[in-house]
């Protein structure tokens, strides 16, 4: 069945388009869609809600009791996140230690897990984490998240299953 194993790649791409596009042609999206009764479901997430520019250290170090940070989050917002905005100094002999500036727990209705890094000397890095369980922004605002890339899970898992079938592409 597999014995050009280039062949048989070509026809699993071709095959997981034609499943990702929809009858009209257009390649179908991994978005939310939530019919009138399932956007009425009750939201019972709760995240920590602080941002240390109004609320100082006791933001960035949450061990005892922040019941003050804790809020619950609006029926649209699902995800609770962390925001963390560092910077770095550079010369031409070294780097100084990643020093945070600011740092922000909160619901979200949207979350981009990931760090962006500006500037040359002078570096900016704003990181952000996601999670969607009651309580779980607790971490520092790395990159880590919880929410799983649809896309990414979906094509792994037919190469995985091609691999099985036909044994390893290049040999």
């Amino acid at each position: 069945m597999c014995q050009n194993s280039k062949q048989s790649l070509i026809i699993l791409i071709v095959v997981s388009t034609i499943y990702l596009t929809s009858s009209s042609g257009q390649l179908l999206t991994i978005k939310e869609h939530r019919t009138p009764g399932a956007t009425q479901r009750i939201n019972d997430l709760w995240c920590y809600q602080c941002d240390t520019m109004e609320d100082g250290e006791r933001c960035v170090d949450l061990t005892g009791n922040h019941s003050s940070f804790m809020k619950k989050c609006d029926n649209e917002k699902r995800i609770c996140m962390v925001k963390r905005f560092s910077h770095t100094m550079s010369t031409e002999n070294s780097t100084s230690v990643l020093r945070m500036w600011s740092l922000e727990r909160n619901c979200t209705k949207h979350c981009e897990a990931g760090c962006i890094v500006i500037g040359e000397r002078t570096k900016l890095h704003a990181c952000t984490s996601c999670c969607e369980q009651s309580f779980c922004n607790t971490g520092n605002g790395g990159a880590a998240s919880n929410l799983i890339n649809n896309q990414f899970y979906i094509n792994y898992h037919l190469l995985i299953i091609f691999v099985a079938i036909c044994g390893p592409i290049l040999s």
